[in-house]
């Protein structure tokens, strides 16, 4: 089965964008960096998914590489959704019916604590956000998701993640059968463009 894994949100500056989620009522917690990349994340952990703010702390050495350059591409007209992730346990059999092949990924967090997992689709992922990638965590009990964490928000759960994808089809196989994703189709320009989150108030949507 593939899940729901994350929602990421580049931005350009990491402090101003923590400020901006926490004002929502929101714990914005450090995520740590990204060996080589030049960049680094916060998390706002959701239980089953989670919410991660992406941005550049080394803008040189994100030139390059590719994910860095870009993460700068992305952001340069300002904050906003760049791609998301779905989660399984069978990562070798999702990229082959895929025709991807699994990378080995890493970030330190801020107690120097190596978290490790592998990806799939993640190159993909950079040119064509709507298009989820793959992930799998080499000890589950590092999902991000399940940190700890107080919201004055209260947030319940995805209601909606929100995209427009460049090609219907594609995205549909792309999924296969075994996706449970609430996704909201919408028109306008392909892309990953807000979440829906419950909460005792309501939906409440990010960014």
């Amino acid at each position: 089965m593939l899940t729901l894994s994350q929602i990421i949100y580049g931005v350009q500056d990491l402090d101003r964008a923590t400020r901006q989620i926490e004002s929502r009522g929101f714990t914005v917690l450090d995520g740590g960096v990204h060996p080589g990349l030049g960049t680094a994340n916060r998390i706002v952990p959701l239980g089953d998914t989670y919410f991660e703010i992406l941005g550049i702390i080394n803008r040189q050495e994100a030139l390059h590489n590719a994910y860095g350059s870009a993460l700068l591409r992305q952001t340069q007209d300002g904050d906003r959704l760049v791609r998301w992730s779905l989660r399984t346990d069978t990562i070798d059999e999702v990229a082959k019916e895929r025709d991807l092949v699994p990378e080995n990924r890493s970030r330190r967090r801020p107690d120097g604590t190596l978290l490790t997992w592998r990806a799939a689709g993640l190159a993909l992922s950079l040119v064509e956000g709507w298009l989820p990638f793959f992930m799998q965590w080499d000890d589950p009990a590092f999902y991000p998701g399940n940190l700890p964490a107080h919201h004055p928000a209260q947030p319940q759960g995805v209601a909606w993640l929100e995209i427009t994808p460049g090609d219907r089809a594609w995205l549909e196989r792309w999924l296969g059968k075994d996706a449970q994703v609430p996704l909201r189709i919408v028109e306008g320009n392909p892309g990953v463009h807000r979440v829906g989150l419950n909460t005792p108030a309501g939906i409440l949507v990010l960014p």
